[in-house]
């Protein structure tokens, strides 16, 4: 009777019974036992590890990302490419205390080797090689954080490199702040045009209480042929931006580089934009803005909205201007301002806003599908002034989704669109000091929510 050997095991039971379940180390030392093993394994080990990596700006790290675009196999495998954004200039202040002498000098190493990369032009030579290798991605991603899902290990995948340099400096590298995630964002797209690619799919997606892309992350050079055949290759876009001014002046506040990168990229479909602090008036500014802008975007087909604080108005301009393509809208946290005018009130003389905006639409565009929630409001008392009004649905849902024509789905919306209007108490005492500081206290213990779109 022969001996029972793993080489004889059904592929099937071999990859979900065993393999799936290992540690990564473990599994690459059982497709290292021999020729067979590591032949059976490969595809399901390249489509895990490859077809979705994330890297950050080191050298290890990005060489490892050209080392993988140099390999007959595994270049084919990988479709989505994450930069993260670790900054070692970002966590210098983090070394433990007890650091040794060895710890120190690791992380001045790392530290001064992410400078060289990214102020000698090595970063985008590294990545430019990496993209003009890899014929099957399609995505591009930059992001601060570590996605969970992973089946393996930590269950969650982080930037090749970073475990180790947590393990020879005992600092876990934490994200840029600032302009990194634009300086980043700009590197990228430059590397692109450097390996003349264009790739259907750019995401930012930042999850930061104040990180996004400030309008530098759009600052094109004179126009050439090389970066042309980037932006007019993208078919997908979705962008995290932090346009509050955080110089204290107004000098930065015309965004004219965002509407320029907008005009260059024509084929785009779906455009995302996820702002940071919805209770900023300069989201708005910028959804104005491009609202009025002509021949943007020819070819949108979905426009998604988020995290944002606009007036009823301007909500159904930037939506409707795109009427003649526009087939999806998406709208999620995005809190409308205050409008005295008195098409907004409903037949209880209530600033009740959402229902004309989504009626409105209805008759302006030809959308096919929509995606509303976390709505809200704001009033015009001063309680609902600075705390917003939220908007909720009857069936206990935060979210609706509706595909099909928008006039046959609408109603069934309307229905279950509820205004949660607050209750105040009644106030006995009008002049009671205490009652109004209690009130005060109630609307400054509030807090905004800055969740952002999280497609994983």
């Amino acid at each position: 009777m022969a001996t029972p050997s793993l080489t004889g095991m059904p592929l099937e039971l071999l990859v979900h019974l065993i393999a799936t379940y290992l540690p990564t180390k473990d599994l690459g030392a059982l497709r290292l036992t021999n020729k067979y093993l590591e032949k059976a394994l490969f595809d399901t080990f390249a489509k895990e590890f490859f077809t979705k990596k994330q890297f950050m700006l080191t050298t290890p790290s990005l060489q490892a990302l050209v080392g993988i675009s140099r390999h007959g196999a595994l270049k084919k495998a990988m479709k989505h490419c994450i930069i993260g954004l670790e900054s070692y200039k970002d966590t210098q202040n983090w070394l433990p205390p007890n650091a040794d002498a060895s710890w120190k000098l690791a992380f001045h190493r790392g530290l001064a080797d992410q400078f060289a990369l990214m102020s000698s032009g090595r970063g985008r030579d590294l990545l430019a090689e990496a993209f003009r290798n890899l014929p099957n991605l399609e995505t591009l991603g930059i992001r601060d954080y570590n996605a969970q899902g992973r089946a393996r290990d930590d269950n969650r995948w982080s930037s090749y490199g970073a475990p180790t340099v947590f393990q020879e400096t005992l600092c876990a590298l934490r994200c840029g702040s600032g302009d990194w995630a634009s300086e980043v964002f700009l590197l990228v797209t430059q590397a692109l045009a450097e390996a003349n690619r264009a790739i259907p799919s750019v995401e930012t997606i930042l999850r930061g209480v104040s990180k996004g892309l400030t309008d530098i992350a759009f600052f094109l050079p004179s126009p050439n042929d090389k970066m042309d055949l980037v932006l007019n290759g993208l078919q997908q876009l979705l962008l995290t931006l932090n346009y509050a001014d955080r110089r204290g002046t107004n000098v930065f506040n015309d965004f004219t580089l965002l509407e320029g990168f907008l005009l260059r990229a024509s084929s785009l479909h779906h455009l995302r934009l996820n702002f940071v602090k919805s209770d900023s008036s300069w989201a708005s500014d910028v959804i104005q803005r491009l609202s009025s802008v002509p021949n943007l975007l020819p070819n949108l087909r979905r426009l998604d909205l988020g995290m944002l604080l606009v007036g009823p108005d301007t909500l159904i301009h930037v939506i409707s201007k795109f009427s003649a393509t526009l087939r999806h809208a998406s709208l999620w946290k995005v809190v409308l301002m205050h409008d005295a005018t008195p098409q907004w009130k409903d037949s209880e003389r209530r600033y009740s806003p959402w229902p004309r905006v989504l009626r409105t639409l209805a008759t302006t565009t030809q959308l096919s599908g929509l995606s509303v929630g976390c709505l809200e409001q704001l009033g015009e008392t001063p309680q609902t002034t600075s705390t917003p009004i939220q908007i909720h649905f009857s069936d206990g849902k935060i979210s609706q989704e509706y595909t099909g024509g928008i006039k046959i789905w609408l109603p069934e919306l309307l229905d279950k669109l509820v205004v949660a209007w607050p209750q105040y108490p009644m106030t006995h005492d009008s002049n009671s000091d205490d009652d109004d500081e209690e009130m005060v206290d109630e609307d400054e213990d509030d807090e905004e929510d800055e969740d952002s779109y999280d497609d994983e």
